[in-house]
């Protein structure tokens, strides 16, 4: 905290854009981080305080190595799919046709994210 302090979900402003960080990426909309989840799982807490819609852009930058085929990249109900792709040549837009997660998925909570994830058991703390 050397050069920020904590904010809490409610002193934020609407998000107009997502980047997201990806290992794998597909033109319909796929992705995979590191595995970890918690990319999504921050999706889902913004999109629980209305800072983030269903049609927010979500983007990432790759490279077209990292493109793989479509729908080799399994997406579940807490994921959230990609509007763009960004590579050194071109920018995708993605024929993604799933809506995006309405808010935290609580049943898929692993314990490392409610134990790393101090807003979560702020949220929820019966869990």
């Amino acid at each position: 905290m050397r050069y920020g302090r904590l904010v809490a979900f409610e002193e934020m402003q609407p998000i107009d854009l997502v980047v997201v960080g990806c290992v794998a990426v597909s033109r319909d909309g796929g992705r995979t981080g590191k595995g970890a989840g918690f990319a999504d799982l921050e999706l889902g807490m913004l999109r629980q305080f209305g800072l983030v819609q269903a049609d927010t852009p979500v983007v990432t930058t790759v490279h077209p190595v990292q493109i793989v085929a479509d729908r080799q990249l399994p997406m579940l109900a807490h994921d959230w799919s990609l509007t763009w792709i960004v590579t050194p040549d071109e920018a995708l837009t993605t024929q993604c046709d799933r809506m995006q997660p309405v808010g935290i998925e609580w049943n898929h909570i692993r314990p490392e994210q409610w134990r790393a994830i101090p807003a979560l058991r702020a949220l929820r703390p019966e869990c």
